[in-house]
């Protein structure tokens, strides 16, 4: 290599250093951000619309998970309520025995079937 190519190398290279001195040095984000702004903008869009898409999905999940945890929640208190009306049938059967209910009318109301020795009739007259 002789020295003018040497000088040429030299001086082109002192050329290409000095153009990246003069660029202001910028992070890689913000390389990225304005290349985007510039050059990108259907992909800047379709980027905006991936995150809002992300953030509907992410909503709509923890709706649904709720939902389904309200339901689990009904469904129990529907089979708690189930097994009380059960319950209350089966007692107001046996209280609405009639064997039951004579039994207690005798026993504890001093109650007895009418004969014609302790039957009294009322007339009411109208006028």
């Amino acid at each position: 290599m002789n020295s003018n190519q040497y000088n040429d190398n030299f001086q082109n290279n002192t050329y290409i250093d000095k153009e990246i001195q003069k660029r202001p040095n910028r992070s890689l984000c913000g390389l990225i951000i304005s290349d985007l702004f510039g050059h990108q903008k259907l992909s800047l869009l379709l980027l905006v619309m991936i995150v809002i898409s992300a953030g509907a999905v992410l909503i709509t999940t923890q709706q649904v998970r709720k939902q389904l945890f309200e339901r689990e929640q009904l469904l129990l208190e529907q089979d708690v309520l189930e097994s009380e009306w059960r319950n209350l049938v089966i007692e107001e059967n046996v209280l609405a025995d009639p064997k039951r209910v004579e039994e207690r009318a005798k026993n504890q109301l001093g109650m007895s079937y009418v004969t014609p020795q302790n039957e009294t009739v009322v007339v009411i007259k109208s006028k």
